[in-house]
Parts: structure tokens; sequence; C-alpha cells
């Protein structure tokens, strides 16, 4: 395996370089789940043919059934690394990146979808139509991931409830991450003030993003046996990328995932 990169000073390829792709083994907590990795780049840009520069926002999906995750350092770097490459289009400029990827991940199932910096964020991405939880009264002291604070209640429902509440550590760097999570479910219904009780508990943890949401799927999953589940974590932008994962108990697409305002 690479170096890991992230709090390394590392200079800025001058152009195309897929070798600094660095994949980590994926520790997978609920190997029976669909879902996906989404990676949103606010800053991609590259050269037409006749040198001048283009931008554009780009998207993009991968199973998370994949033997490995990139370390977020280094697709920043690989995608900086295209500035000044040259591209006869936008199909070309594509075309290599899910080549490039491909190869880091060991997998060809990666879709990429490209976006103006001009269109509006609503004409491009899902709204959030959930519940937020986040004015519920209560009062919590655990900064801990636990499992035991979920709750439901015996009738059974269909809703989606939100959260922006949610906070997690870099086990690299021990720097925060802040985001939203998404919790759709169908089953015992689920205790609000339990729920947001429990997403506050990672406010001290430490994990990848990826890593993150699949905990929070399995524990709903064991702890209050929904009949279906999908949980989607959108967190916040670093470095010009945010990184959006999510987990069901069905298949999803990786062209479902929405966009909150912080990102």
């Amino acid at each position: 395996m690479k170096d890991i990169l992230l709090g390394k000073k590392t200079p800025l390829p001058p152009r195309r370089a897929p070798e600094i792709l660095c994949p980590l083994p994926r520790r997978r907590t609920a190997p029976e789940s669909f879902g996906f990795d989404c990676w949103r780049d606010y800053e991609l840009t590259w050269l037409d043919p006749k040198g001048k520069p283009q931008a554009a926002i780009l998207e993009i999906a991968y199973p998370a059934a994949t033997a490995f995750i990139i370390e977020s350092k280094s697709m920043k770097l690989y995608l900086g690394s295209l500035a000044n490459e040259p591209f006869a289009d936008t199909t070309s400029l594509i075309n290599t990146i899910s080549k490039d990827l491909g190869q880091a991940l060991q997998t060809e199932q990666i879709e990429i979808r490209l976006f103006s910096v001009t269109e509006p964020a609503r004409d491009c991405w899902p709204d959030i139509e959930a519940i937020n939880i986040d004015g519920l009264d209560i009062q919590t002291a655990t900064y801990r991931p636990d499992p035991q604070l979920l709750q439901t209640y015996p009738d059974i429902c269909h809703e989606r409830l939100r959260s922006d509440l949610l906070m997690s550590f870099c086990p690299i760097t021990h720097q925060p991450d802040w985001g939203s999570v998404i919790i759709e479910y169908r089953g015992p219904r689920l205790d609000h003030s339990a729920l947001l009780k429990y997403i506050i508990s990672y406010r001290q943890h430490e994990g990848f993003a990826e890593s993150c949401c699949e905990a929070i799927y399995t524990d709903i999953m064991t702890r209050c046996r929904p009949e279906e589940l999908t949980v989607t974590c959108l967190y916040t932008r670093r470095g010009g990328i945010d990184i959006n994962p999510a987990r069901s108990s069905h298949e999803i697409s990786g062209q479902s995932v929405p966009r909150t305002s912080r990102q």
C-alpha cells in the first residue's frame, strides 16, 4: 500500500498523475448492504485543445462493494493534476478520469457526471424532503458512538429524517468533518430524540466519512430492525471536494445524492 499523503507537504503534479491515487483497503461492517461513495469536486479545471482553461463541477460515484476507497488528499492532487492537461472534449476527460480511478479502485463500475459552474444547483441535484429533527429539545453528554441510544416504537411507519449535526474527526489528520445525515426507513418507528442523541454521539469519533456512514447504517439496522433502510451522509467540502457515502438495504443509484446549502 502506498504511503498516505494526508498531513504531508505534497506539491501539485504539473501534469496528469494517476499514479498519485492512493487506494486504501475498505473495512466493511455491513457486507450485505448496497450503496456507493459519491465525491464532488467543485474546482475541476483542464485545458481544451487550444490551451484555454475549462471549469466544471465533477461528480464521481463508485460502489460500496469495491475492495478499496481512495484516500482524499490523493484524490484532490490527482484531480488538480488535470489543470494543465489538454483534452479533446469532455467525453475524453470523463473517460480518462474513469479509467484512472477504475485502475486504482479495481472496478469498472464508476459513474461520472459534469455540471456547468453556471448552472443553478437546484437544477442539478434533488431537493431534500425530510423531517429535520435538530429542533428537538434534548439533553446529552454522550460524544462517542453508542448504538444503545437508539430506540423504537412498535408502530410501523415510513419516513425520511434529517440532521445537520453530524460531526466526526479524520483518523489521520485529526481535523473535524461536518455533515448532514439523511435516514429513510420503513419499519418500527424511530424515536426521533433518541436518534438525534445517537447522531450527536459521533462528535468526538475518529473515522473516515465512508466508515461513519456504514456504522450508522449498521447500528440502525441491527438495533432497530427496519424492513428497509437507506443512510446518506453529506459531508461539507474540504479542499474543494465533498464526500457523500450512502448505504442501503436495497439497490440505489449514485445519481440520487442531494446537495445541502453547506456544500
